[in-house]
């Protein structure tokens, strides 16, 4: 694939070239062809060149002059010719709009961003070249990371915008606060990502960096724009460590100053940020590099642009590092990173989604591909929980596989637009249970029965709670089965019989149809119904009932992700004709040799008699599912975390309680157990002692177990881009590494 890159490479400041150099980096290292759109428009140029309206005898004149005069702006001015020339992979040579527009430019994707190139006082009010019009309208569109240097667009160019944004593919912005006037003007998904030059480890830059030739210690002072707030808190600094200031700017501005950065290439100014005992800046990059390098730095905010820097230190939680004028500084400690690990981990999650952004962008676009129905929401937001198909008035929604194998609305011309759909969709209205006073209530429990026990995943509540139902209430039990095809569906249960089924992990998707329809008739006649689903199957129950039934328990199983459907029939497909017989059973984690991740073993059993047992976490499938490469794309926005949850009790492993309590820990499963609220309690009390239990707490309960969604990978869309491609267990073992 080729890419394009506009952005303001030209530009002769640190953070423009390395913004450009970072992004262009980023696609190499994906196997993308990259190149920098050499767009350089004089309202850009002119800020820099010293040279400017000087052509041939002319320039060399005035070279000769500057030489003498002002050999400082000419060293700067070559220098920066220098890198953009060397470290660039230009392509074109255009000064004006016109020239870019009649380019025959054969690319597959142009990407537009980083830097402020929806600044309309950067850009000379609106440029169409920033906003893609002169793109072959057939390729893909995106923007990445696109700043507006402030939370508003400028009216006065808000058709024109309006109009060029129609053909983008993909939008995302660089800020928070970018998000809401630009999709204000596209009523389309707008995504915030990293900076490029967060894209990248600090281990990246070594090809551009330079170590300083300063061998003493020095605060590094980068300022944007002359501000004696800045000025004078760098000289109380100063004067308080003892430290000289290294400084950006031409002219000597502080009292103890030995050195200044004004001709450095941008690899210098990265050597000069990793050295340097402290950091002051009111630059968004010199906060960035300030961050990269882990050096101790505060931000000061520039008079113009100081949202940018905001947004960025409020998504590392760094706020700490913030001053808006030098009265705010209290103590040293403010320079300093004081979690570093928790920072860095931060910084991953944020970069794996932009990369996963990024990527989808140029291959899949699932990301900010809206759904096929009313309710005007992207694939990323989309759980699939029927909730919009059960609950149309005139059956216009169908649920429909994507190439990946997962559900979707789609609404036909039946469709009266009436905004059930909408009103049901639980990415909308979340159905979140609301805690009352002395909820959520904790438990580590494990069945006091130990062949019930052993035949279950974890500590085997749902057994008692379905013979509760069934046998006590004379209800039924919705769970998930395998049907004869070993496709995962759910189902009803009225015997414990038929409960059986429902018992062991099954890592697919399940199919539900119709499900939500017959639970309703059910409660209608007055039976008591246990249901047990995805936290967002649970949701979208509750979104589809529009009311409270006594009669109805809702118990959440507490979900990783949710893999493709399509992928585990592919594998069910392989292992039928690997081992020439039918599969008809899988149990994803046998106990037998224990219930930790370690021990817990797959059993998968044919037609013939034979069965095959490996272990679980070794296996290349379930492998594939816990990195996170099968999963739904909205599994990685997931509103179902932590405490936020949809059920009357959520169940699950308590994963870490050899830890925690180890007299509640015996290898043979052990439930974690939340009692959500009143109805979840006279539940539990109902079939409590049937069970050894413990009261514990949320923090010790998610101490193992996720609180928050899992990243969307980048490798996961490698995974779908080659699935059907290649066989699907090449593919699933190219993803295993355990093995």
């Amino acid at each position: 694939m080729k890419a394009g890159v506009i952005t303001f490479h030209s530009a002769h400041n640190f953070g423009a070239s390395l913004q450009t150099w970072a992004l262009q980096r980023v696609l190499k290292n994906n196997h993308i062809e990259a190149y920098v759109i050499n767009y350089h428009p004089p309202i850009i140029d002119d800020l820099y060149n010293p040279l400017k309206g000087k052509e041939g005898i002319r320039k060399k004149l005035a070279e000769l002059k500057l030489h003498y005069d002002n050999p400082r702006s000419l060293k700067r001015y070559k220098n920066y010719t220098h890198f953009i020339n060397k470290e660039f992979n230009l392509i074109g040579d255009y000064a004006d709009y016109q020239e870019l527009a009649d380019a025959p430019l054969e690319l597959d994707a142009y990407i537009v961003g980083s830097d402020q190139v929806w600044n309309s006082e950067h850009i000379g009010g609106f440029d169409p070249a920033y906003f893609l019009d002169f793109a072959n309208p057939e390729k893909k569109k995106i923007s990445y990371a696109a700043s507006i240097g402030r939370d508003y667009l400028l009216p006065i160019y808000h058709d024109r915008i309006r109009g060029s944004l129609k053909s983008f593919t993909s939008i995302s912005v660089r800020e928070k606060s970018a998000v809401k006037p630009v999709k204000e003007l596209t009523n389309r998904h707008v995504d915030v990502v990293l900076d490029p030059t967060l894209l990248l480890p600090k281990e990246d830059y070594e090809a551009i960096k330079t170590v300083p030739a300063i061998k003493e210690k020095y605060i590094f002072v980068y300022m944007m724009e002359h501000n004696p707030e800045v000025i004078a808190f760098a000289n109380r600094v100063s004067t308080a460590t003892g430290l000289p200031i290294i400084q950006r700017r031409p002219g000597k501005l502080f009292k103890n100053e030995i050195s200044s950065c004004y001709t450095s290439a941008p690899g210098d100014f990265l050597g000069l940020i990793e050295n340097a005992e402290y950091v002051i800046t009111n630059s968004f990059h010199g906060t960035v590099f300030s961050i990269i390098y882990e050096t101790p730095f505060v931000s000061m905010l520039h008079s113009n642009t100081g949202s940018r820097t905001v947004d960025l230190l409020t998504s590392l939680d760094l706020q700490s590092h913030l001053l808006y004028s030098k009265e705010d500084f209290k103590d040293f400690w403010q320079f300093q990173i004081q979690e570093p690990e928790k920072l860095r981990k931060r910084i991953l999650e944020l970069r794996e989604f932009s990369l996963a952004y990024l990527f989808d962008a140029l291959y899949n676009n699932n990301i900010q591909t809206m759904v096929q129905c009313p309710t005007n929401i992207s694939k990323m937001d989309c759980y699939g929980c029927r909730a919009c198909k059960e609950i149309c008035p005139v059956g216009a929604i169908a649920m429909v596989p994507d190439k990946e194998g997962f559900l979707y609305p789609v609404a036909d011309e039946k469709c009266i637009n009436c905004g059930a759909c909408s009103r049901a969709c639980i990415r909308k209205h979340e159905h979140i249970i609301s805690y009352g006073k002395s909820f959520p209530k904790v438990y580590c429990a494990m069945n006091k029965e130990e062949e019930v026990r052993l035949g279950s995943s974890s500590g085997a509540i749902f057994p008692e709670a379905a013979r509760y139902v069934i046998e006590e209430k004379k209800g039924a039990v919705v769970g998930v089965r395998y049907d004869e095809d070993m496709n995962a569906v759910s189902d009803i249960a009225y015997t414990m019989e038929e409960v059986k089924p429902f018992f062991g992990s099954k890592y697919v998707k399940s199919d539900f149809d119709g499900i939500f329809p017959k639970i309703k008739e059910l409660l209608a006649e007055g039976r008591t119904v246990l249901y047990s689903g995805l936290p967002c199957e649970c949701a979208g129950l509750r979104s589809y009932l529009k009311k409270n039934y006594d009669n109805l328990i809702i118990s959440e199983i507490l979900c990783h992700a949710s893999p493709s459907p399509k992928v585990y029939r592919q594998y069910i497909d392989y292992l039928n004709k690997k081992h020439g017989s039918k599969v008809t059973n899988l149990q994803f984690r046998n106990k037998s040799k224990g219930w930790l991740s370690t021990d817990a073993s797959m059993v998968i059993e044919f037609a013939n008699g034979k069965s095959i047992t490996v272990n679980t976490r070794k296996n290349d499938y379930y492998r594939a599912f816990t990195k996170d490469y099968i999963s739904r794309p909205c599994c990685s926005k997931c509103g179902f975390t932590h405490k936020n949850r949809a059920g009357d009790i959520t169940m699950g492993d308590f994963w870490g309680i050899k830890d925690i309590d180890p007299a509640m820990y015996d290898n043979k499963g052990a439930s974690l157990l939340l009692v959500n609220n009143e109805k979840g309690e006279a539940f539990w009390n109902s079939i409590k002692d049937s069970f050894l239990f413990k009261e514990s707490n949320i923090r010790d309960a998610f101490r193992k177990n996720h609180k928050k969604p899992n990243p969307y990978k980048t490798g996961r869309m490698e995974f779908f881009d080659r699935l059907d491609k290649e066989p699907v267990q090449e593919l699933l073992e190219s993803c295993n590494d355990l093995k």
